[in-house]
């Protein structure tokens, strides 16, 4: 499992985050299980890179402060301290390989089966847990707000969910 590299491969960071905790259906044994995901508050930073030198490794990016809030999936890294705090809201999210994104990254697995949940029917898929299109499905999301400092490594960034918008008043 990789470690995290401050200041290295992370592109998100955050004096603070959300747990945001959910239940969905295992599409192997259709059993409803715990799923998390990571958010972030606006004031968070994103590392920007200079498209012209993004090519090259050793140009250093740019922290620049978001003004909204920002769900993280296909999460590559995290820190220690994040990786212990997240078995308490669900044992079965963990670093794993996916064979349909080609990749690993930090992902919620059934609780039942084991089976993995892809991030991308879960943050990019209508009516996904983490993408809910009713007002009713929003209210099966709790936040949680973890006070400590967060880096990481996120393929995936959703601006201002509606869901989260609303929960956190921006």
């Amino acid at each position: 499992m990789a470690e995290l590299e401050v200041g290295g491969s992370s592109n998100v960071r955050s004096g603070g985050y959300f747990i945001v905790r959910s239940i969905g259906e295992c599409r192997r044994c259709r059993a409803s299980t715990p799923l998390i995901a990571l958010a972030l508050p606006p004031g968070h930073q994103t590392l920007s890179m200079d498209t012209e030198d993004a090519h090259e490794a050793s140009t250093p990016g740019i922290w620049e402060s978001a003004a909204c809030s920002a769900l993280l999936f296909y999460v590559e890294t995290l820190p220690e301290s994040v990786r212990r705090r997240l078995p308490e809201y669900a044992q079965a999210y963990r670093y794993a390989y996916s064979a349909e994104s080609q990749g690993s990254y930090w992902a919620n697995h059934c609780a039942g089966c084991g089976a993995l949940a892809e991030d991308h029917d879960l943050f990019c898929e209508p009516d996904g847990a983490f993408l809910p299109m009713s007002g009713a499905r929003t209210t099966d999301l709790e936040l949680v707000w973890i006070d400590e400092p967060i880096e990481a490594a996120a393929g995936g960034y959703s601006c201002d969910p509606v869901f989260l918008a609303t929960a956190i008043g921006t």
